[in-house]
């Protein structure tokens, strides 16, 4: 583990028993609700910090952080957890249904081995979904750090991340890697529950360029 790596641990140990708390809920909820898959019966669910977005899926979920007490946090709100590298997973192929991958692959040293991982051990038409920043609006961090200033608390852990992975270049990856892509999705312009039918309204309008996040959903080619 280089130490970029080992220091990004180190934050989210130290984070973990509070994370939960400084979270946005609105933001979670979200991305909970777009990254689900009804027909998925064995999900992965990698850098699963605490285990926010998918614990309230009906579906049979693996939860997997880099940082140990983020797994123990997870751990209370799943079954099975496992501590482990994004990079190196350590499962056999062709086990799962869907993966996904929220706010987690630009944390990654080199993301195509993450991606390579994935496309070993889906089944074969298998779903890889993905939320993540919009690299349009790296702004919105300025923005969300004033907000805290301000007294709005759950906003997000500043995790020091200034440089996002770009759509491009995550797209370049998949398509090296025989994934399709399936829908994309720019969402939530405003963090909070109480304009969410306004969210919702804009982001069906070319305003959606200002969104903070993006999801994206994947299928695997192999068969």
């Amino acid at each position: 583990m280089n130490s970029s790596k080992s220091e990004f641990q180190k934050k989210f140990n130290s984070i973990a028993k509070n994370y939960d708390s400084i979270s946005n809920p609105y933001t979670v909820k979200r991305r909970s609700e777009s990254l689900k898959l009804d027909s998925a019966k064995l999900i992965l669910e990698t850098g699963s910090g605490s285990g926010l977005v998918t614990k309230s899926y009906n579906s049979k979920i693996i939860c997997t952080d880099f940082s140990f007490e983020m797994c123990k946090e997870s751990k209370q709100k799943q079954e099975f957890v496992v501590c482990c590298d994004a990079e190196f997973l350590p499962f056999k192929k062709n086990i799962f249904d869907a993966i996904i991958s929220a706010e987690m692959i630009y944390y990654l040293e080199n993301p195509e081995n993450f991606i390579e991982y994935c496309n070993k051990i889906l089944k074969p038409k298998g779903k890889l979904s993905f939320a993540f920043p919009n690299e349009n609006m790296i702004i919105i961090d300025r923005i969300r750090a004033l907000f805290r200033k301000l007294g709005f608390s759950k906003m997000y852990f500043d995790d020091g991340i200034r440089n996002f992975i770009k759509f491009e270049q995550l797209k370049s990856i998949l398509l090296k890697n025989n994934f399709k892509i399936i829908s994309i999705e720019k969402q939530v312009l405003f963090p909070f529950q109480i304009l969410d039918k306004l969210n919702k309204i804009l982001e069906k309008t070319p305003l959606n360029h200002f969104s903070i996040f993006v999801i994206l959903h994947t299928e695997s080619k192999n068969y």
